[in-house]
């Protein structure tokens, strides 16, 4: 009996320190919280409009076009003026010259955009509607084009690409790679 008292007189105690920190009807303490990581920053990109061409350039590449950065994803909007023409790639992998425009979307898996400058190529990859819904080529009307020898046509190019610089004689070839649309903050 001595042992069962003893061991009650220890806790007690205890019993008695824990209802002074702990007073009955206390709301239980919150429970622990897990810190959630931060969001994600959103991916950098360059955002570019231009219109080619852009004013006399003495064969140098256009300025507007300064801002692409290999590796940094390309929010494009490309606008091509007469007398600049795009080549499309053929089934064959060929690439010939746009001749025609029907006004509206042009369906290519890849176009050769001139800039104006030999120094400056660009090759634009489209992918497939469903995969990048952000890259559409066009020709498109403008009645300030419209002459006896044009129908008034202007040739566009919007996407978001990937641009990988390739080194060619004499030139640099910008190597356009289609990115999904969220890499240039498009969407999700």
């Amino acid at each position: 009996m001595r042992r069962v008292f003893a061991v009650i007189s220890a806790i007690l105690p205890a019993l008695a320190v824990a209802c002074v920190y702990a007073p009955e009807g206390a709301p239980p303490p919150p429970p622990a919280t897990l810190a959630m990581p931060a969001p994600t920053p959103p991916a950098r990109f360059v955002a570019l409009t231009a219109t080619l061409p852009h004013g006399p350039s003495e064969g140098l590449p256009p300025a507007v076009l300064d801002p692409i950065e290999e590796g940094a994803p390309l929010l494009l909007d490309l606008t091509l003026l007469p007398p600049l023409t795009p080549s499309i790639r053929q089934p064959d992998g060929t690439y010939a010259l746009a001749e025609t425009c029907d006004f509206g979307v042009v369906e290519a898996a890849a176009v050769s955009l001139p800039t104006g400058s030999y120094h400056m190529l660009i090759n634009a990859e489209l992918g497939t509607p469903a995969t990048h819904p952000a890259s559409l080529f066009s020709c498109e009307y403008d009645a300030s084009l419209m002459t006896e020898d044009s129908s008034g046509a202007r040739w566009r190019l919007r996407g978001c690409f990937l641009p990988q610089a390739v080194s060619i004689p004499t030139a640099t070839l910008w190597a356009l790679s289609p990115l999904p649309a969220s890499a240039c903050g498009i969407g999700n």
